[in-house]
């Protein structure tokens, strides 16, 4: 596989998500909301029950409470993944480009992994702008309340480091499927975010930890797991995707 290639298809995707509002807009708002609006709503609801805890006990809850909002950058670049990657081959013909790309020199490979790389950048990149705007206002709030920072820690370091790549890795493959089969961006969008719910259900699950094992140990199970099933999609992705069948059956 040549890696350059799927760069070129990566590079040109980036500049028509920079064209498209309804895109634009997603990877700004999103993360910006949730970077600012979530440690707020946390340091209102700490604080309402700091008369009633001991500064041990309000640290253990702030803690928690943190590590519960981790999941939410899980759920970011998720959600904005069904969103860019269901728009990428049909947007594609949306433009009346597909055709020119679909015959261009590169392997089913390299043209699936430059949608992904398309889809995968901007995600995870602004999910790291909200997860930075998170920590700058959480750990400024409990290093003046509690002497202590919050974050990071073991659990958001896989969480934040490991888990939402991998995450994000699923979805996009995912969408990319839906994309090349189906030939309208508002159904491609929808079947998407149908992929969402699953993926969010088991990050929830692994965030909630285990009377057996820790929740760092089970989010590192699940971050395996999903691992192994993006590979496992990326390759399924080659096999199901058929460039003839895409220019003759989309009119």
């Amino acid at each position: 596989m040549r890696l350059w290639k799927s760069w070129i298809v990566t590079k040109k995707d980036l500049s028509v998500f920079k064209k498209n509002r309804y895109i634009l807009y997603s990877l700004v708002a999103l993360p910006l909301i949730l970077g600012v609006v979530l440690p707020i709503i946390f340091v209102f609801s700490l604080e309402a029950e700091a008369g009633q805890l001991t500064r041990t006990q309000l640290i253990a809850a702030a803690q928690t409470i943190t590590d519960l909002g981790s999941t939410y950058f899980v759920i970011i670049p998720t959600a904005l993944a069904s969103i860019i990657g269901s728009y990428s081959f049909v947007g594609e013909k949306v433009e009346h480009s597909l055709e020119p790309l679909l015959a261009t020199p590169t392997t089913d490979g390299e043209l699936l992994l430059g949608k992904s790389l398309a889809a995968f950048i901007p995600c995870m990149g602004v999910t790291y702008i909200g997860v930075t705007i998170f920590s700058i206002l959480i750990d400024g709030w409990s290093y003046i309340a509690l002497g202590t920072f919050l974050v990071p820690n073991t659990y958001w370091a896989i969480i934040i480091g490991v888990l939402a790549p991998l995450v994000c890795v699923l979805s996009v493959e995912a969408n990319v499927i839906i994309s090349s089969r189906v030939n309208d961006v508002r159904a491609a969008q929808q079947l998407g975010s149908l992929v969402v719910v699953p993926i969010v259900l088991l990050v929830v699950f692994a965030s909630t930890g285990s009377t057996i094992i820790s929740k760092e140990l089970l989010a590192l199970i699940m971050s395996a797991v999903i691992g192994v099933l993006s590979v496992a999609l990326f390759y399924l992705s080659k096999i199901t995707f058929q460039r003839e069948e895409i220019l003759t059956k989309w009119k």
